[in-house]
């Protein structure tokens, strides 16, 4: 690995940092104290990666690390924090930057992030920036707050409804990264997952990870989780957060199945979407989940106008009735899903159930889903072309 001021520069305010810096890789890396340096290196043409010391780690510095993503948007840029929070992370993402380093600022790490971001990213020459689609689709997490509450099965159903749609596009995330379910239930054999578009997001475009997606028999696209839970740590959330931005430029609708757990991750996810779809099964312990779940979004200021309530098993004998579970969740239920044995053949099979049972009781519930995902009834969004589009 070479390391000279032609491509990367690390950037502080504080002396004794940047003296702690300079000090890395034998004397040899390069440091500056302002932003002014920065600006400088990029107008040279040859920066390829910025690494902004504890003085920028606050939101309202932050907006510099905008300011040199809009220089150069091929730059990647990092923050070195004295401790990584979930507000810090947030206001990262928001301004470009690609990750948070946690202090202190070692060769170990600083390898790992040039690793992260693939070996070329410090040779790769400088190209034009393409032309930026400012369309774009709509992206709906699907979470729940404990597992087996059938978050994964209505993912996969609501994205094959929204794939049946007319010139509708539609991509299916896969974001439980250490044990997620799509292409099993799909009965999909991908050749890639998210690992390797996290690998190459230097330089990640439409026809790059296009070529990562696996495709439905039906024309639905999927993007898949690790193969092994191991890898989940190849992914960050910036990353990930990077590749369904340029996802929902490509397609209508970008639908995402989440892992049940209430992380650092689904909190981004969710920041990230327009519409969330919150599962919740007719059992106790899967109501008080969703309880903690949303109290916690409140109590972080999360919108939680955006979370749809959908429940699942709905025609359960579990002594619970939805006026309980609207009281309990201080939210609406606003979609049914009712309990049929096909579900579960549907499964094994590898068919989703609006698939292989379109006329069930079950299949009208996923319909339910569609129509107030969309805001069409089913049959108006498969009777004309341009529903859902982007506009």
């Amino acid at each position: 690995m070479s390391l000279t001021e032609e491509n990367l520069l690390v950037i502080d305010e504080d002396d004794k940092f940047i003296a702690d810096a300079k000090r890395l890789f034998d004397g040899g890396l390069p440091t500056g104290h302002s932003i002014a340096d920065a600006v400088q290196a990029v107008n040279a043409g040859n920066l390829r990666m910025v690494i902004l010391g504890p003085s920028y780690a606050k939101e309202a510095a932050l907006e510099s690390a905008r300011s040199l993503r809009h220089q150069d948007p091929s730059l990647i840029s990092l923050i070195v924090a004295p401790e990584v929070t979930a507000n810090l992370l947030r206001a990262a993402m928001r301004a470009g930057v690609s990750d948070v380093i946690e202090a202190p600022l070692t060769e170990e790490k600083i390898e790992a992030a040039i690793n992260q971001f693939s070996s070329d990213v410090m040779a790769r020459p400088v190209t034009s920036a393409a032309p930026v689609d400012t369309s774009r689709g709509q992206i709906v997490t699907v979470m729940s707050a404990k597992g087996g509450s059938g978050k994964t099965v209505t993912a996969t159903n609501l994205a094959m409804l929204l794939a049946r749609q007319e010139d509708t596009s539609v991509c299916l995330v896969d974001a439980d990264l250490q044990f997620g379910d799509v292409c099993l239930v799909l009965q999909l054999e991908p050749k890639f997952t998210v690992v390797n578009a996290a690998a190459e997001l230097h330089r990640l475009d439409s026809q790059l990870i296009t070529s990562i997606l696996t495709e439905h028999p039906s024309g639905l696209k999927v993007l898949a989780a690790p193969l092994e839970p191991a890898f989940a740590d190849d992914i960050t959330t910036a990353g990930l957060l990077q590749i369904l931005e340029l996802l929902s430029t490509m397609f209508d609708w970008v639908v995402v199945d989440t892992a049940s757990l209430l992380d650092e991750l689904l909190l981004s996810l969710l920041e990230k979407s327009d519409q969330i779809a919150m599962v919740v099964d007719m059992d106790l312990p899967s109501v008080k989940n969703a309880k903690l779940a949303l109290e916690t979004l409140r109590l972080l200021k999360f919108p939680t106008g955006k979370v749809k309530l959908i429940l699942n098993r709905s025609n359960a004998r579990a002594r619970l009735d939805d006026k309980e579970i609207e009281g309990a969740l201080k939210q609406q239920i606003q979609a049914r899903i009712p309990s049929e044995g096909i579900v579960a053949a549907s499964v094994n099979e590898g068919r989703p159930v609006v698939e292989s049972s379109p006329k069930s009781k079950v299949s009208k519930g996923f319909e339910e889903v569609l129509e107030l995902v969309t805001g069409k009834t089913a049959e108006a969004s498969s009777s004309g072309g341009g529903l859902f589009r982007r506009n």
